[in-house]
Formats: C-alpha cells, sequence, structure tokens
C-alpha cells in the first residue's frame, strides 16, 4: 500500500517506510501515522506500554489500557489507564481475566522479551475487535551487523547486558521474514490477515552523512537496511 508522503516532527513516512532523522521511538511514529488513517480507532490496549507513549496519542474520549511488566527501563507513568505488573506471568494473568475487547491491540518492541515470542501475540488477537500491530527490531540489519563485527556489541543481546533486569535482555534474534511467516500462521488461524507492513529506517543527523547513507541504502534490500519493522493485522 502506498501513501503520500507525511511530514511528522523529525520523522517522515514515504511509501511504507518511516524515516527517522536521529534517534526516535518506531512505536510512536508507527501509532500515529496509523491513527491518522484509521481515525475510528476508539479503544486501544497497549501491551508492554513502557511509559504510555501511545496513550498521547488517543482522543480524549478514547478509551486506551496500557499494561506492562516493569523492567525497569522507562520511567513509570502514574496515569490510572497504565497498569504495572512485577512479573510477566502477572500480565498474562491479568489478561487472562480480562473480558474486554478493544479496536487495536498494539504490541510495540515486545515479543522479543518473552520466553515463547508467541503466546502473548495469541492473547493479543483475542483481545482485539479489528486490529493488532507488532513492532519488531530487524536483527538482519547490515549496520548493526557492521557495529558488531567491528566490535561494539548488540546492547539488547551482548555481554553488555550481564548484570541487567531480565526483561532488558532480547530473548530471541528477529528475522524479518522468519518473523513474518510464524505470526501470519497464528494470525491466520485465529480469522486474521496481514494487512500492511511498515519498515523504520534511522538516518544520521548530519546532513551529507544523510545523503552518503541514502546512497548505501538504495542498493541494499529492505531487510538489510530496516533498523525495526511493524505487522499489522486485521479481523477478516
Amino acid at each position: 500500500m502506498i501513501y503520500k508522503n507525511q511530514i511528522m516532527e523529525n520523522i517522515y513516512l514515504k511509501n511504507n517506510t518511516l524515516f527517522s532523522i536521529g534517534k526516535f521511538s518506531e512505536g510512536y511514529g508507527y501509532f500515529k501515522f496509523f491513527l491518522k488513517r484509521h481515525k475510528f480507532i476508539k479503544s486501544c490496549l497497549d501491551i508492554g506500554c513502557g511509559n504510555g507513549n501511545l496513550l498521547k496519542l488517543m482522543k480524549k474520549k478514547s478509551k486506551y489500557m496500557g499494561i506492562d511488566a516493569n523492567a525497569g527501563i522507562y520511567k513509570k507513568n502514574r496515569d490510572k489507564k497504565i497498569k504495572y505488573f512485577n512479573n510477566g506471568k502477572q500480565v498474562d494473568g491479568f489478561l487472562n481475566k480480562l473480558n474486554k475487547k478493544f479496536v487495536i491491540v498494539t504490541l510495540m518492541d515486545v515479543l522479543e522479551h518473552t520466553d515463547t515470542f508467541v503466546d502473548l501475540f495469541k492473547k493479543s488477537l483475542e483481545k482485539s475487535s479489528k486490529f493488532v500491530m507488532v513492532g519488531l527490531p530487524n536483527e538482519d540489519c547490515l549496520l548493526s551487523r557492521f557495529e558488531f563485527l567491528i566490535g561494539k556489541g548488540i546492547k539488547t543481546h551482548g555481554l553488555e547486558m550481564v548484570g541487567t533486569k531480565h526483561g532488558h535482555k532480547h530473548q530471541w534474534l528477529i528475522q524479518f521474514k522468519k518473523a513474518k511467516k510464524i505470526l501470519g500462521d497464528i494470525a491466520e488461524k485465529n480469522n486474521f490477515k496481514l494487512k500492511e507492513v511498515n519498515y523504520f529506517i534511522t538516518l544520521p543527523k548530519t546532513f551529507y552523512k544523510r545523503i552518503i547513507y541514502k546512497f548505501i541504502l538504495f542498493f541494499t534490500p529492505i531487510h538489510l537496511r530496516m533498523n525495526n519493522f511493524c505487522l499489522i493485522f486485521e479481523k477478516k
């Protein structure tokens, strides 16, 4: 699906790729552009909400619920619409008892932190009446591979994680094609279909570096140049 270029803060959407000049919360960007195209979203269940960034994007009359097994990555949001739990098991227990459905359920950079990768996705399909949005890191990213080769390590997987809390560490190395296939098959079995795929690419802040980087990206397949991707599933 192709959209007109849309500008927002230091990011822009071209076709189905979200570009950020410097670091930016990709989940926030995905969701904001999604709401621009789907203005009827009246309710959102934000699983792994962190500090509740997506709440800022919802209209005042909309219903929002954010839940997170706080790993200390973000500062807690004191808003009553957000619930924090001590661990993933408590989150699972809460979701099992939750009888409500939401127009959209979001899982922004969440599944890679879980033990099974797929269980929380299955629960999100149960709680959605229309959409499920999943954001994931792309471990095939050429820039990340290069940084690893020159000794910078992988912050979410490497020995840099020694001494950090359990929730900080990624449990899985995510490859785009495999993740798309695994989650797509589960969605089909639960009467959902993959509606849309968006990509996220971080560009250097310096203008001349940005030009060089774009030139290199032009000759690189999308699965090697994106930093992150977003899968949007829709109920059939």
